[in-house]
């Protein structure tokens, strides 16, 4: 349950839309930010207050990104990415102090401007000066820029946490992170901030940042148990530069557990603004038949199913906050999460975005034209879940990636290649069914992988040949595991909070929405297969006319489980008379 006293933050009159910046508008999210760390801030950073203080900044970073999700953006980099950096691999204690008390806004700077993927190759190099003990931190080229943080913004202190390749005496030493100030006072010498353009959706300071013969000095390399001793001699505790790449582009895994709680929320900020609106809203049929869009199923289905997913992301969000957020005891000398642990949370952060984008979209084409407006606020939503197809990791290579290890590693084991039993009449087991499809992929996948490495193909050739196959298989894995963890969740009893059968009824509808919807566009493949008869494949798009029916009279008690504070969601469409706040 959040804290009561977290939403009345966002009643504060810096979150009127009507006094934001229209020409700069980050800096409106800037103050909000401001305003938030100092009324909401500690001793120490939320995220090292044990299972209190991060169950309050999730709370936090959820409210935030139903309230504006430009400041939810400059949140979680600061509260999550930065500070988890810093806490997680051994920051000197002045800085965490200036991150926890707002300071210095914290950033992340890793993803290159040149390469695609490029956090598993960086390019800036950081050379130790073993005479002075510092770092030099240098951009050996246009495509190593850093781009796009959001640090554009002149006069405003941040500390960046900077991804850059270590090179001690000439070798090698792997992907490290060190913590640079950026706009700190009259500006760091070398580092050069260039703002981009501003773009219409998500708008920030994004710029491109490029480092030459930047000093660092050796307490801001965030060394995470490795050291260079007076005479020069170089310790990893992990003991190969491979691993400290991986240790280091782990970190994305605070962005994670933040980014999945923030999409999720938003998500469920737009069902509890579309789903009431249809109820309010009036529409005329060809027949000249006036009734609330709520009324007609095709809206039924947009919002209830929307409803669905929103709910669906939440339970993914909320189980992996604690995993993603662990920290090293004491700071420093961590070995991050295991390759399992990581790329669970990875996918987890793929099925997070892929349900609350398909939510947030079907509330704007519910609301027709009133969707596209920001004073709505759905787009805004939609500019969140979009930007996260990309940013935190590639949601086609994090799926790519998780497929690979699926087909090739020892960590993943395939569902049973049983059939699932005939139903004889009654009610399909959905998961059976999704796990049915994902066992044939996977069969032929590894199939094809074997035959071509029999035949002494070249592996990188033969996997590139099979990416459809590939996403293909990982999106059927996805959805099973969404379906089973939702029904795991919401079949349990008191699972809404209350104890009717009514409320269970509820609950088990909208599971069984996500799971129809989720077999539905592969109803072929099932009757071909025999796992579903004619009958009952052509029979799956009345039972989601049939579910949204038994829906409807319990609408209100839908938009209840989404846990939107009336004080944080703003905008006509959320209000009484939609009608008087859209023309006034």
């Amino acid at each position: 349950m959040t804290d009561p006293d977290l939403p009345k933050l966002f009643e504060d009159p810096v979150f009127d839309d009507r006094a934001a910046d229209p020409v700069q508008p980050w800096t409106t999210t800037y103050r909000r930010v401001a305003r938030l760390n100092a009324r909401t801030g500690s001793a120490g950073p939320l995220l090292a207050g044990g299972p209190a203080g991060r169950q309050r900044l999730r709370d936090l970073l959820e409210l935030t990104a139903m309230a504006d999700p430009a400041a939810f953006h400059v949140l979680f980099l600061h509260q999550c990415m930065a500070t988890g950096a810093a806490l997680d691999f051994g920051a000197d204690p002045e800085d965490v102090a200036a991150l926890a008390s707002g300071r210095a806004v914290g950033a992340a700077l890793m993803t290159e401007v040149g390469l695609g993927n490029s956090n598993a190759a960086v390019r800036t190099e950081a050379v130790y000066d073993p005479g002075a003990r510092e770092f030099v931190l240098t951009t050996p080229d246009a495509a190593a820029a850093k781009y796009p943080p959001n640090v554009g913004m002149p006069g405003l202190p941040r500390l960046a946490v900077v991804g850059a390749r270590l090179l001690v005496a000439g070798v090698d030493r792997g992907t490290c992170l060190f913590l640079v100030p950026l706009h700190d006072g009259d500006g760091t010498p070398g580092v050069t901030v260039v703002p981009r353009p501003r773009t219409s959706l998500l708008p920030l300071d994004y710029a491109a940042v490029r480092f030459d013969g930047v000093r660092v000095p050796y307490r801001r390399w965030l060394a995470d148990g490795a050291s260079i001793s007076g005479s020069g001699a170089f310790h990893d505790p992990l003991g190969d530069p491979r691993l400290r790449t991986a240790r280091s582009v782990g970190w994305a895994r605070f962005a994670w557990g933040a980014v999945t709680a923030g999409l999720a929320a938003a998500a469920r900020a737009a069902v509890a603004i579309a789903l009431p609106h249809a109820g309010r809203r009036n529409t005329v049929d060809r027949w000249g038949v006036r009734a609330p869009a709520l009324t007609r199923p095709n809206q039924q289905r947009l919002l209830f199913g929307a409803a669905a997913r929103a709910l669906a992301a939440t339970e993914f969000a909320r189980g992996i906050t604690d995993t993603a957020w662990r920290t090293a005891p004491g700071g420093g000398r961590g070995t991050g999460l295991p390759p399992r642990t990581m790329g669970e949370l990875a996918l987890a952060k793929v099925a997070v975005d892929g349900l609350a984008d398909g939510a947030v979209a079907r509330c704007r084409a519910a609301c027709g034209a009133a969707g596209f407006f920001s004073e709505n606020r759905l787009v805004d939503y939609q500019a969140l879940t979009a930007a996260f197809h990309a940013a935190g990791g590639d949601n086609q290579l994090m799926l790519l990636d998780a497929a690979w290890r699926m087909a090739t590693g020892d960590d993943y084991t395939p569902p049973p290649a049983g059939r699932p039993a005939a139903a004889g009449g009654a009610e399909p087991d959905w998961p059976l069914l999704l796990a049915a499809r994902e066992r044939a992929l996977y069969d032929r996948l590894v199939s094809a992988l074997a035959a071509a490495a029999a035949a002494g193909r070249d592996a990188s050739a033969a996997w590139h040949e099979r990416l459809g196959l590939a996403e293909e298989f990982a999106h059927a894995h996805q959805a099973r595991v969404a379906v089973e963890a939702v029904a795991a969740r919401w079949r349990r009893p008191g699972a809404s909070g209350g104890d009717g059968a009514g409320e269970q009824a509820v609950l088990e509808d909208l599971f069984r929405l996500l799971a129809v919807e989720a077999v539905l566009p592969h109803a072929d493949w099932y009757a071909a297969r025999g796992l579903l008869s004619g009958a009952a494949a052509e029979a799956l798009d009345e039972e989601l006319t049939a579910v949204c029916g038994r829906l409807l009279p319990h609408a209100e008690f839908v938009t209840g489980l989404l846990d939107v504070p009336a004080a944080v969601v703003r905008g006509p469409l959320g209000g009484r008379d939609y009608v008087r706040d859209l023309t006034s």
